[in-house]
């Protein structure tokens, strides 16, 4: 017992020994005889420094000293003022400082402000406590030794042991910054700024931060005369290691509200992030949640022109989920969750080596109309550049192909592209050193799916593509009406076709005029429409053959082929249709022509063959076999693309049917009067052969009285060998 009231006297003996000397400190010392001093060592670094306030100790609730109204100017213009602060205070625990510990209770600034000016010569204000502090005469201290702290924690003691910093509580209040230059017109206002940061250490525990501001920017070049007044807010708890070497920031919270001339717009975001080995190999993970916000009012509040989109809602709602991890060389993002508007797109995105913008992209979404982000149509269209105009304008970047490291994965459940609708779109593409491939494209597209592969390769001279690709079941009805070329020509039913395309170049004009395409295409049934192919041949039979027309005789206004197919080729700006042949009713119809897109005209031949006795059921009937089972071309469709229409462009073939009237009137005579022709060409033909050998006996007759003639003249033997001469003569 008599030990513990010993210890509890020395005890109340130490405690009044620290308030007599806390005592002592605050009635003995006073801390304003150290303000000519300090103003007087500010001014030998060349900056005016005035202490307007008092420095004052104080006890409660902890020892520490406060500081008020100081003002900070150049020395060569002491009435300008460049900073000010009006309170600030520093309060330590008194027993762990005994302890060679700085536990700081609570550190306070409040009222601090910043004045930066830049004139128009672009000098600014600060500029000169810099330039005067350099040319201030320094006095050579001292050397002097310092203990090393071999940890790098703190500051070291006397008995060598580190002071280790800790904060209950720092804060920031009321503080101020103002920017402005005079050869920008920009202005910076930033007031207030409130920081909080509480349990603040550099011991690798947490601590908490909040942070306040309100800032106003006036740039006339580019916000015009109305500021931007931004008001934020950020909160989060971090933790840094006391060897300076991890990081961690959790929970962040950073609110944004923008305004300006009566717009606005919201950002709102939440952030996790971790970093360890920052002093040597820095690695970092986190995430970032950002919420959803209205891309065009932030344009608007920022004075960005608005982009022109097809759809006034398009743009109007983004959000973002991402979760990445990382070095120096790479990073990662996965899983990515974008929202655009109505569409969520998901998926990785990956930068794997930054020196080579080596890119990796797997995503997947929903639905996406690209179009309603696409300008809208204009009736006025812009007019094209010169190069656009002659399609001299390079469309392939040959150095970008070369540079482009790439894996592109892209899926969407459904893609609307030019009015074009797609769905289960499915693209896999790759890129190395110049090579671009298209390993897989498959996409479903009015109820027909498309599979496709191809290359582009870059590492020579030009470009070099190749292409293949195959469709099955493609209903042409819905894509010549999104198309909007069915206004003249409807063409209904499934196609099914496969292309084996090559070009080479980088211009339009080079890829359009080396290319080279093989179609082969074919169809169960498909109809045309608003031409009747049958319609038409028997137009051309009664016309030929005189018949008068039925006028009971109702013509649908379409064709339906069956069992279409064909080949076509495409070479340079020419589509040739090399074959085409289909069933209509009893009739086989053909089709050979070509497609001039540099010209924008057309020309085809439409040969038909008659089955049968009649057209069809209710069609036309002929009497004449001279059009059973004969190929005939009776049908030309030709005219301009750029007002196709098949019931005007599809006429008789004048020069075929001239020749067919000529051939079927012989036809006709040689079966009406084939006999007695026939009679008349044998009797013909006796008389001939009787005049033909009247005319060589006479003339043998004729040789003969020569040959008498001859020898009478020449008479003896001489002339029997002149005759010999004579004969050999007549027989040549």
């Amino acid at each position: 017992m008599k030990l513990i009231k010993r210890l509890l006297k020395i005890l109340v003996a130490l405690v009044l020994l620290v308030v007599i000397a806390a005592v002592a400190l605050v009635f003995v010392f006073d801390p304003n005889m150290f303000k000519p001093r300090l103003e007087a060592m500010a001014q030998e670094q060349g900056i005016q420094l005035d202490i307007d306030g008092n420095l004052g100790w104080q006890l409660w609730p902890a020892l520490g000293v406060e500081v008020n109204g100081i003002r900070v100017a150049a020395e060569s213009a002491p009435d300008e003022e460049i900073a000010r602060l009006e309170r600030a205070s520093l309060r330590v625990a008194v027993m762990p400082l005994l302890r060679g510990e700085l536990s700081v209770h609570h550190i306070l600034v409040d009222g601090a402000a910043l004045d930066l000016r830049v004139d128009e010569q672009g000098e600014g204000n600060w500029e000169q406590l810099l330039t005067e502090s350099e040319e201030a005469p320094a006095d050579d201290p001292a050397p002097t030794t310092e203990p090393e702290d071999a940890s790098g924690d703190g500051v070291v003691s006397e008995e060598g042991q580190s002071l280790q910093l800790a904060v209950e509580q720092l804060t920031i209040s009321n503080a101020s910054l103002r920017y402005r230059d005079a050869a920008t017109g920009q202005d910076l206002e930033l007031s207030p700024l409130n920081l909080s940061l509480s349990e603040f250490n550099l011991q690798g525990r947490p601590f908490a931060i909040d942070l306040g501001w309100e800032a106003q920017v006036t740039d006339e070049a580019m916000l015009g005369d109305q500021p931007l007044t931004l008001i934020g807010q950020l909160s989060s708890r971090i933790l840094l290691a006391e060897d300076m070497s991890r990081l961690e920031l959790n929970g962040g919270q950073l609110d944004l509200e923008l305004a300006r001339a009566g717009a606005s717009d919201d950002i709102r975001l939440t952030l996790d992030v971790q970093a360890e080995q920052l002093l040597d190999s820095p690695t970092f993970n986190g995430s970032i949640n950002l919420r959803p916000f209205n891309p065009k009012a932030l344009m608007a509040v920022l004075s960005l022109p608005e982009p022109e989109m097809a759809k006034a809602s398009a743009l109007t709602r983004v959000a973002a989920q991402v979760t990445f991890a990382g070095t120096t060389e790479q990073i990662e993002l996965n899983p990515v969750v974008l929202e655009l508007d109505d569409t969520r797109i998901e998926g990785r995105v990956a930068v794997t080596d930054f020196s080579r913008s080596a890119l990796e992209v797997a995503l997947r979404g929903d639905s996406l109309n690209i179009d309603d982000y696409l300008p809208p149509p204009s009736e006025e269209e812009e007019a094209p550049t010169e190069d656009e105009a002659t399609g001299d304008k390079e469309l392939i970047p040959l150095e970008l192909v070369r540079e482009l490291h790439a894996d592109i994965g892209l899926q969407f459940g459904s893609l609307t592209v030019m009015d074009l609708a797609m769905t289960d779109l499915d693209v896999q593409l790759r890129a190395r050193d110049g090579l671009v491939e298209l390993q897989k494209a498959r996409i479903n597209a009015y109820e027909g799916e498309l599979d496709a592969r191809g290359e582009l390769d870059g590492r020579g001279e030009t470009a070099v593509i190749d292409f293949v690709g195959a469709l099955e079941g493609l209903e042409l009805a819905p894509l010549l009406r999104d198309l909007e070329l069915d206004e003249n020509l409807q063409l209904s039913g499934a196609l099914n076709a496969n292309v084996d395309a090559a070009t080479r170049g980088v211009t339009m004009n080079q890829l359009m005029d080396s290319l080279r395409a093989e179609t082969g295409f074919s169809g169960a049934q498909v109809r045309l429409a608003p031409l009747n192919i049958e319609q038409k041949f028997c137009q051309v039979v009664n016309l030929v053959t005189r018949a008068e027309k039925d006028p009971a005789k109702t013509w649908a206004d379409y064709t339906e082929m069956k069992e279409l197919s064909g080949k076509a080729l495409m070479e340079g700006r020419v589509f040739t249709l090399e074959s085409l042949q289909a069933g209509v009713e009893r009739l086989t119809v053909g089709a050979r022509g070509e497609l001039d897109l540099a010209e924008a005209v057309y020309d085809f031949t439409l040969p038909l063959r008659l089955g049968s006795e009649a057209s069809s059921e209710g069609g036309c009937r002929i009497s004449s076999n001279y059009w059973m089972n004969r190929s005939l071309s009776l049908l030309r469709c030709r005219g301009s693309l750029d007002s196709l229409n098949p019931v005007s462009d599809c006429r008789p073939d004048k020069d075929a049917l001239e020749s067919l009237v000529k051939d079927f009137a012989e036809y006709q005579v040689r079966e009406q009067h084939g006999e007695r022709i026939d009679e008349e060409k044998a009797r013909a033909r006796e008389k001939a052969d009787e005049e033909k050998a009247r005319l060589e006996e006479k003339a043998e007759e004729e040789k003969e009285q020569l040959r008498d003639k001859v020898r009478e003249k020449l008479g003896g033997e001489e002339g029997d060998d002149r005759e010999e001469r004579l004969k050999d003569l007549f027989r040549r």
